[in-house]
């Protein structure tokens, strides 16, 4: 009778302890995930594109010689525009 209550108080230890190992290991990941979504949630610098002044944020945009692109479609046409600009006014 009282071999059988030890077991029985033995199981339900062990399952406590099981518990708590897993609730740990649960919690740690759940806080793992909030973690990476609050990093990705930061406040980003916002810029205005160069030529067409849409503002992005800057991890989106391209950052060339101080000046700021949405796109490389728009670095490349502002390069061709001040190329051009400069040419037309050589004395």
């Amino acid at each position: 009778m009282i071999g059988r209550l030890l077991l029985i108080l033995g199981i339900f230890f062990f399952m406590w302890l099981g518990y708590r190992f897993l609730k740990k290991i649960w919690l740690d990941r759940l806080n793992d995930v909030e973690t990476q979504e609050q990093e990705t949630q930061k406040i980003q610098q916002i810029k205005a594109c160069r030529y067409c002044n849409i503002h992005i944020p800057e991890n989106e945009g391209i950052d060339q010689d101080g000046d700021f692109f949405c796109n490389y479609e728009h670095l490349d046409s502002f390069l061709k525009h001040k190329a051009k600009h400069k040419t037309e006014h050589k004395p």
